[in-house]
């Protein structure tokens, strides 16, 4: 059986080219399809990313999952002064400065607020509250309506709501729905006192006394005047830090 005969040295060179620009050809195929696909993941991962703030951040608020008295006595706004709740009889004055956009607030919250009213209503403290706006427009939007709530007399309860939902935008109507769930009537007094801001002038007052006081983040916490360090403070360790002011 005798061998194929060898191809001319011109036809393999072409043969050769041939096969290396398909190859070639191949590839940048290949390197279309990822690149295409890569960006449809990335266009994907962005715009859920975007769609999830946008709800977190928009959607309606809900109730705070631990439940605080509606009623209160209706507080009068009164610049650089802030909102007190508790007994003006109580031993101890605890000063309270938050701000509603604030994360580590909310954490505060959520750890510590059990410890703050169980000790407001057994009479030991007085809580001065200073809500903050020094985060952004929704800091000062959720202070207004704060002042708006606590002037119609359901204060604690809403105090409650900011901090439940603190990833919100805070529009009008979201603050407005808030007085609803938190198990408040949104009247029109006080839905008027949330569309007008009438209590900007207030919220301003309220970051320029934390600022001479030396109040320089959130949150901040004053008992009887005196800083507390709450880096490292236990529910437990605010306890008997209270017990012992109000037995002095």
């Amino acid at each position: 059986m005798s061998a194929a005969p060898n191809r001319p040295p011109k036809r393999r060179a072409q043969e050769q080219a041939r096969l290396a620009a398909e190859q070639a050809t191949a590839r940048r195929r290949e390197r279309r399809i990822l690149v295409a696909v890569v960006v449809a993941f990335v266009i994907l991962l962005v715009g859920g990313g975007i769609g999830f703030q946008a709800w977190r951040t928009n959607r309606a608020p809900t109730a705070a999952p631990t439940a605080l008295p509606v009623a209160s006595a209706p507080a009068t706004i009164t610049n650089a002064r802030p909102i007190v709740w508790g007994s003006a009889e109580a031993p101890v004055t605890l000063s309270l400065y938050e701000d509603f956009h604030c994360p580590h607030c909310a954490e505060f919250e959520e750890q510590f607020a059990g410890v703050l009213t169980a000790a407001q209503q057994s009479g030991q403290i007085r809580v001065e509250l200073y809500p903050m706006a020094f985060i952004d427009e929704g800091s000062a939007a959720a202070a207004n309506g704060m002042a708006c709530a606590a002037e119609a007399g359901f204060g604690p309860s809403y105090f409650a709501g900011l901090f439940a939902n603190h990833t919100l935008q805070w529009s009008d109507d979201q603050l407005i729905e808030l007085a609803r769930v938190s198990g408040a009537e949104a009247t029109p007094a006080f839905t008027t006192c949330v569309t007008s801001k009438a209590h900007a002038d207030w919220v301003e007052s309220i970051d320029v006394a934390a600022e001479q006081r030396g109040v320089t983040g959130t949150p901040t916490l004053f008992l009887d005047g005196k800083a507390v360090d709450v880096a490292g403070l236990t529910p437990t360790g605010l306890e008997t830090m209270i017990a012992e002011a109000a037995q002095k």
